[in-house]
């Protein structure tokens, strides 16, 4: 589904405006615009996906933030970690529907994985992925949690490392640069609350593009790069 050229030169101007709700967060220079100069539906692509994933870590970090017993100055981390996910989700949403394309919708709970059903642009085996770590948030606390979440953003990682570079748009891939180093930064939280050194964590992030989400090992690099959940470091209570 294409727009006239003049339309889509309007769109680009409605994209810029959208990032620049991550902008004023903080995350984006202001003169980051998503032009698009690639195809429509390599755009679809690459925006559906990560509007998916940005809304499910949006979920997740609400439900760390909410879980009872969660350390006060952790708590505040999670919400605006959550705020920032919501951020990009709004801005790359913006961006999809200025195309002509519709967004998937936000799941409202860890059993709505029904959202992720059937959604342009967004392949089965990412929707299945998504929706097997969108189920696992359902009372989900502690070290589960912490690895949970380092699962997510190494998976946006992955997405807006690899995949952002490839599109036929400066600007979008500029964004996705931008993007990926605040969920580099999350990580790196995520990796310190889950017992890895600081350095260990910058190292898991750094590597995170090439990772998998492993479910299980130690660390935010999910094999064994730091202690499992001790350390001293604060986390979600049990």
């Amino acid at each position: 589904m294409s727009a006239p050229v003049t339309s889509r030169r309007e769109a680009v101007r409605g994209a810029a405006l959208a990032a620049g709700a991550i902008a004023a967060a903080g995350l984006l220079r202001p003169g980051a615009a998503l032009a698009q100069s690639t195809d429509d539906d390599d755009l679809r692509d690459f925006l559906a996906t990560a509007i998916a994933i940005e809304q499910v870590a949006v979920l997740a970090y609400s439900t760390a933030a909410d879980t009872p017993g969660t350390d006060p100055t952790l708590k505040g981390t999670f919400e605006t970690f959550r705020d920032q996910e919501q951020a990009h989700a709004s801005a790359l949403k913006s961006a999809l529907e200025s195309i002509g394309f519709d967004a998937p919708d936000a799941p409202s709970s860890p059993t709505d994985t029904g959202v992720l059903d059937d959604v342009d642009g967004l392949d089965g085996d990412e929707a299945t992925e998504l929706q097997d770590l969108l189920g696992k948030l359902d009372g989900i606390k502690g070290e589960a949690a912490l690895r949970l979440l380092a699962d997510l953003e190494r998976l946006q990682l992955r997405h807006y490392a690899l995949d952002g570079p490839g599109l036929d748009s400066e600007d979008l891939s500029t964004t996705a640069a931008e993007i990926a180093g605040c969920q580099a930064q999350h990580l790196v939280v995520v990796g310190e609350q889950l017992g890895d050194s600081p350095a260990a964590a910058v190292k898991a992030a750094v590597g995170a593009a090439g990772a998998t989400p492993s479910g299980s090992g130690g660390g935010a690099g999910g094999s064994g790069s730091g202690s499992s959940g001790s350390g001293g470091s604060e986390q979600p209570s049990d």
